[in-house]
């Protein structure tokens, strides 16, 4: 692709993107241009209902309120009938 139409069809994604494409194109291409990455970005980009779902799983997890990985994976072989 060309260096003129990339340009052109970034610059129409960036007019149609609503504020929180914006934000994270944002992000992006700062982050890309100083060449950082903050991982702390992507959870003020989630909506407050999934950052309670992840705080509230995290709480029972550290409570022993969940189910052992081990145990997971043992149930989910026996279902599926998978060997490893």
């Amino acid at each position: 692709m060309e260096e003129a139409t990339l340009k052109v069809e970034l610059i129409d994604k960036i007019e149609h993107a609503d504020f929180n494409q914006l934000r994270e194109i944002y992000g992006l291409l700062t982050n890309y241009f100083n060449g950082t990455y903050d991982v702390t970005e992507g959870w003020d980009l989630l909506p407050e209902y999934q950052q309670q779902q992840i705080l509230k799983g995290l709480e029972e997890a550290d409570a022993g309120l969940g189910t052992p990985f081990d145990e997971v994976t043992q149930k989910l072989r026996e279902k599926y009938g998978l060997n490893g």
